[in-house]
């Protein structure tokens, strides 16, 4: 299963509407992880799948949502900018193994208590030296887990210093996590 996840595009509206065109029929699920910006039923929404609320998003989209053993969520709620203690929590309460966040604009992939956490960072712009916005392509198969992070100008893959600025241990230098892991 492949998936498409991005976050805090805030009315980024021609980069959000490229991504969706170009990965139309590659992608398996679309998950917006909140700060779109958008109301609930704009047409640049529909695309998705999963759509959370953020904390500049105004209509009335869900502040989480389990999808088999995955949580989704924004993260405000949840302090993630004083690490994952509260999203372990939800995460826990929800029997979740991986959890898909944003929020910080900064992309990043860690494991805490063996939950995953992906942030795929922001495709308007993360905070970081490097000036551009990214979101994240997860692939899951089997017992395997792979993520690859891009640039949401040209959608080209994210090259290591951008990740390791993030403080990701887990970067490998072909661009991509791999780890293998029990999914339910």
């Amino acid at each position: 299963m492949k998936i498409l996840v991005l976050s805090d595009s805030h009315c980024f509206n021609e980069n959000l509407k490229r991504i969706i065109t170009k990965y139309k029929n590659q992608i398996d699920i679309f998950i917006h992880c909140g700060d779109s910006s958008l109301p609930i039923h704009d047409p640049l929404l529909t695309s998705f799948n999963i759509v959370v609320k953020g904390n500049h998003d105004i209509d009335n989209f869900p502040h989480y949502i389990k999808y088999h053993n995955i949580c989704i969520t924004h993260g405000h709620l949840y302090n993630v900018y004083a690490g994952y203690d509260e999203l372990i929590q939800l995460c826990k309460k929800l029997d979740c193994h991986i959890c898909f966040h944003g929020h910080t604009h900064v992309p990043t992939y860690q494991i805490h208590h063996n939950i995953h956490f992906i942030n795929p960072g922001s495709i308007m712009m993360n905070r970081g030296t490097y000036g551009y916005g990214t979101y994240a392509i997860i692939t899951l198969t089997n017992h395997h887990l792979s993520v690859k992070f891009y640039n949401s100008e040209n959608d080209s893959l994210c090259n290591q210093n951008i990740l390791e600025e993030s403080i990701n241990p887990l970067y490998s230098p072909d661009g991509r996590y791999n780890l293998s892991f029990c999914i339910s």
